[in-house]
């Protein structure tokens, strides 16, 4: 290696680098690219790039492996997920009953008689042999006797004893607001719970953590989500998600420990409070304060949250009061420049949201075109697709059906939810298209399995298969992950691509998702994934390796 000072951070060559250029912009595949100071610099062929190879840090011969650009999940709840991240047990890759037992029983094992064993989401019967959730007694010998509380998505949880007892709740306990205990036929309480007033109780006592102990999830998380792939999340915030929750995002931030790329929505978090919370934020803060690690890019995915109907499987109607209040926050979003995300699934949900940007926009002409998004639009209908078309929004899909189609076909149908979300009609419609998980708590947070639903339109157990029409091309499932993703924080101009000017940002996946077989695609992982020029993940086997110059 040279004595002087690299002035390139990375060479790669012997690849297939799909750039996902513009045809102006340069040719689709290259073998070889470079990037210095963070960002490409060139593209082309091994001989364009052999220049640069005495000025690199680091040079490496990928001998034939698929480079694509840095997934972005557009839409997940990293935060919550992250800052919990070493205090939680994680379910999304585990397939039997006995085996998520197992992992509870290690993690008590590391914990004291009173401390918590919590699995918060990102698992549904449906990826279990036993399709069903652990019992409160099986709990009880796992966690040894300790308070522990394992939650299927937001569907149910389920306590042990010691978790109950901690939470105050025993058989003569009334339900929680906004929740359900679940009882037996006697009376006696079964260790299930519902409804998010009930979830919070136990989560509120078996999440809490230290600052420091919060900060090391995140990063603890960031270097899972590379394992992935990943080099950006476009965190939607969340359900009573407070300004004061990002402390420790912000803390990693300041520290130089940030990984992926943060992208954030802020929802409101006082319920009945909604309008007040988006004039403080918006009033005090600039939309896109921040820099190229973390940056607030809007406000939602819950402006109101009277308008949130949850996932869709129950009755809901935005109330009047709710929806005059929405529009107050949609015109305070609108006046002051901010960009709006917000969640629907349901069509009559959609309408209404629209019904309030369409307002403010004949108000203000400050909507259309601004890049506002919908997130989720499951159920959505061609002429609400068409609203949206004409304000030039785009859509935020997420691959939730892959755990739950059974219980969306209970709920809507056969016919419905093989159209669920219609991403056929968004594609004729033109409008843009961003992928996601809408993880950790609601789903898997592998950005691969989302693929994998948006190409098969698969289930875990074959139910609520989506249409032909509804999935897409292996193409350009990649490009909502990559190119179009970064449609939805406005730096479609610098990321997603890997061409000249764009950031450095790319993964190696360890299969070619343009040649493997479809029930490949949900196993890829990354050997080597890069964020600015900066290697977050590497696992490639030494013939992998190119030298240094």
């Amino acid at each position: 290696m040279s004595s002087t000072v690299p002035v390139v951070d990375l060479v790669l060559r012997g690849a297939r680098v799909s750039t996902f250029a513009d045809p102006h912009e340069g040719p689709s595949e290259v073998s070889a690219l470079v990037i210095a100071g963070g960002k490409v610099v060139v593209t082309g062929s091994d001989d364009d790039v052999a220049p640069y190879v005495p000025l690199a840090a680091r040079v490496v011969d990928l001998e034939g492996r698929r480079v694509l650009p840095g997934l972005n999940d557009s839409h997940i709840h990293a935060l919550r997920g992250g800052v919990s991240w070493t205090r939680t047990v994680h379910w999304e890759d585990v397939r039997s009953i006995e085996e998520g037992l197992a992992l509870v029983r290690e993690d008590a094992a590391r914990r004291g008689p009173e401390e918590w064993v919590a699995v918060v989401g990102g698992w549904h019967s449906s990826q279990l042999r036993e399709r069903r959730a652990p019992t409160r007694a099986e709990l009880d010998e796992a966690g040894g006797g300790r308070p522990v509380v394992v939650q299927e998505l937001y569907d149910r949880a389920v306590l042990s004893s010691a978790g109950l007892a901690a939470c105050g709740w025993d058989d003569e306990s009334p339900d929680p607001a906004r929740g359900e205990l679940v009882r037996d036929e006697t009376g006696r309480l079964t260790g299930e719970v519902r409804g998010v007033g009930a979830f919070a109780v136990p989560l509120g006592q078996a999440l809490g953590t230290s600052q420091p102990e919060s900060r090391e999830g995140i990063v603890a998380m960031n270097a899972v989500l590379a394992r992935h792939g990943l080099t950006g999340v476009v965190d939607g915030g969340g359900l009573l998600v407070t300004p004061r929750d990002y402390d420790p995002l912000y803390a990693v931030w300041r520290e130089g420990r940030l990984d992926v790329r943060y992208r954030t929505f802020v929802s409101a978090w006082d319920r009945g409070g909604e309008v007040g919370n988006v004039d403080q934020l918006t009033a005090l803060v600039q939309p896109g304060s921040g820099d190229g690690l973390l940056k607030i890019v809007g406000v939602g995915e819950i402006p109101h949250l009277g308008c949130h109907d949850m996932e869709g499987l129950d009755p809901f109607e935005v109330p009047e009061q709710a929806f005059a209040e929405l529009v107050e926050v949609v015109r305070l979003c609108a006046v002051r420049g901010w960009r709006m995300s917000v969640h629907a699934v349901l069509d009559a949900t959609l309408g209404r949201i629209l019904d309030a940007w369409e307002q403010v926009e004949a108000e203000t002409g400050l909507v259309a075109g601004r890049g506002w998004s919908i997130v989720h639009a499951d159920e959505a209908s061609h002429a609400n697709l068409e609203r949206l078309a004409r304000l030039g929004a785009g859509v935020l899909v997420q691959n939730r059906l892959v755990l739950k189609g059974s219980d969306y076909v209970e709920a809507w149908g056969p016919e419905k939810t093989a159209s669920a979300p219609p991403i056929g009609d968004m594609r004729e419609l033109g409008l843009t298209i961003g992928a996601g998980t809408d993880a950790t708590r609601a789903n898997w947070f592998s950005p691969w399995t989302s693929i994998w639903w948006l190409v098969t339109g698969g289930t875990l157990d074959g139910r609520g298969v989506r249409d032909e029409r509804h999935r897409m091309s292996r193409a350009e499932a990649l490009a909502a992950y990559t190119r179009d993703a970064a449609w939805f924080t406005g730096e479609q101009g610098h990321r997603g691509r890997l061409v000249p000017g764009y950031d450095g940002d790319l993964c190696v996946p360890d299969l070619d998702p343009f040649e493997c077989a479809d029930d490949e695609l949900a196993q890829i992982r990354s050997v080597l994934t890069v964020m600015g020029g900066r290697v977050t993940h590497e696992a490639l086997t030494s013939q992998h390796h190119g030298g240094s110059a």
